[in-house]
């Protein structure tokens, strides 16, 4: 493995299969929406971009660290830019808004289904999760903090429910796409 240069076959199918990348070519990646905004939340919670994208499988050695602070530097900035937000802003204050505007996003999403009259059973787990413990109703397992009870996650499972809830929400926002698309020829 080496960081920064072209994929070879072997990388690029195990890169296609991680959730947290959208697609990948022998020259690029393109990061899931999801993970980047898990990605700027952590990051801004104080933990460093190598082991966010360590822990979502994306080693390092293979992706490249100009990669990672590069990528992440763009997030962030397009982040702050989405909640009209600026850079004198601290990163809790930047953690509400982007956790106002997720949750905004997914009461929108249930409403369009609601209207299509598309049922999708955890279109509120989202809302649910960010009333959990953390910075600002941030998950504990998207913000990265344990929990401190009986009950407390593992990091594995912090890990795998991450994983899990990435996809999930990826998928939401594809149909969320095509609803508004949808939306968009039926009001034309």
């Amino acid at each position: 493995m080496r960081g920064g240069g072209s994929f070879s076959a072997d990388e690029l199918q195990m890169l296609r299969k991680l959730p947290a990348v959208a697609n990948a070519t022998k020259d690029r990646i393109t990061y899931a929406d999801t993970f980047k905004r898990v990605c700027v939340i952590r990051y801004l919670s104080g933990e460093s971009p190598t082991k966010i994208f360590r822990e979502a499988g994306l080693p390092p050695e293979l992706i490249g660290y100009k990669r990672i602070e590069r990528s992440v530097a763009r997030w962030k900035k397009s982040a702050i830019k989405s909640v009209n937000g600026s850079e004198e802003m601290s990163n809790s204050e930047i953690i509400a808004q982007l956790i106002e505007l997720f949750v905004d996003t997914m009461k929108t999403k249930k409403k369009l289904d609601n209207i299509v009259g598309i049922t999708t059973p955890n279109a509120s787990a989202a809302a649910d999760a960010s009333n959990a413990a953390g910075v600002v109703g941030v998950p504990a397992a998207v913000g990265g903090f344990q929990q401190s009870s009986a009950g407390g996650l593992d990091s594995e499972t912090a890990i795998s429910i991450i994983r899990q809830q990435a996809r999930r929400i990826d998928e939401l926002q594809r149909e969320n796409e095509d609803l508004r698309a949808k939306l968009d020829e039926l009001t034309a």
